[in-house]
């Protein structure tokens, strides 16, 4: 027999915490949720902490009972026709981002992230790179996101291929420490993955991207010989010289420009130095 569609009266979020945890309820859901004829919401993944966390934001913000079905995979669900009918009305049928979050503050948004992040988001750690990955087939979805992290003060990449879903990139150290204070994951093994990712960088000097902008900002401001100045960052001083007059650009920097991973104050640094080339920040 059917399930009977539970009226239940839910709690509406009045206060910036409640409104903060439905921000994060709402990235998840247009993740990996799932809303079922107006009356089941529904959470199917892998993490089991995941379900966890989910379950207890829905009672928190909402004063629901969100159980958990232990099979294949962890289940939450709530039957609730008040709770489908709010997420459908916000999200447009599971398509959109509330305006809430979208004119929110960065913590708003921070938080609706964090919950897309931990639905469609991984750590890549393959070969040499670290990286967040969030894939997602919704193109624009991705690129609203992208703005998101742009208000926070994160840079990322949509990359789009002929074949395959869409993906939002966050490389950089810098991108990646900043995602680890603002954002986080609920999730707990990416939240190790991403420690550790950070760790990696912090700690490989070929992979330290922002020394090579370090360098073009110190050669503008130190006054002293180009020798003197390789010496007071501890280079050798052909070195500092290759890249303050653009004769060598480590293979990393190349990348990153490509992809538009570039520090906030790279069009200054291109009035300095000319090799660097024009980006559109589109």
């Amino acid at each position: 027999m059917r399930r009977p569609a539970n009226f239940k009266k839910i709690e509406i979020p009045q206060t910036y915490e409640d409104n903060l945890d439905e921000a994060e309820i709402v990235g998840i859901i247009l993740g990996d949720g799932y809303i079922y004829k107006n009356n089941l919401v529904r959470l199917k993944v892998r993490e089991l902490d995941f379900c966890q966390h989910f379950a207890k934001l829905i009672a928190k913000t909402y004063g629901l009972f969100a159980p958990i079905k232990l099979k294949k995979y962890p289940t939450c669900f709530v039957h609730s026709t008040n709770l489908a009918e709010r997420l459908i009305n916000l999200t447009r049928n599971n398509k959109e981002i509330p305006d809430f979050i979208l004119k929110g503050d960065k913590f708003i948004k921070a938080r609706f992230i964090r919950g897309f992040s931990d639905a469609e988001g991984s750590v890549d750690v393959i070969y040499n790179r670290r990286q967040i990955v969030i894939t997602q087939n919704n193109v624009s979805l991705l690129k609203q996101i992208k703005q998101l992290l742009l208000d926070i003060g994160i840079q990322s990449k949509v990359v789009i291929k002929k074949f395959g879903s869409a993906k939002l990139i966050i490389s950089l150290l810098r991108n990646l420490e900043l995602y680890q204070e603002y954002i986080g994951f609920a999730i707990s093994y990416k939240r190790k993955k991403l420690s550790e990712a950070i760790a990696y960088l912090r700690n490989c000097k070929a992979h330290d991207s922002e020394k090579y902008w370090d360098v073009l900002r110190h050669y503008l401001h130190s006054g002293k010989s180009l020798r003197g100045s390789a010496k007071e960052l501890g280079m050798h001083w052909e070195t500092y010289r290759s890249w303050i007059y653009g004769m060598k650009t480590p293979c990393q920097i190349k990348k990153n420009i490509e992809y538009g991973w570039v520090p906030e104050d790279y069009e200054d640094l291109r009035e300095q130095y000319d090799f660097l080339p024009l980006i559109s920040f589109q």
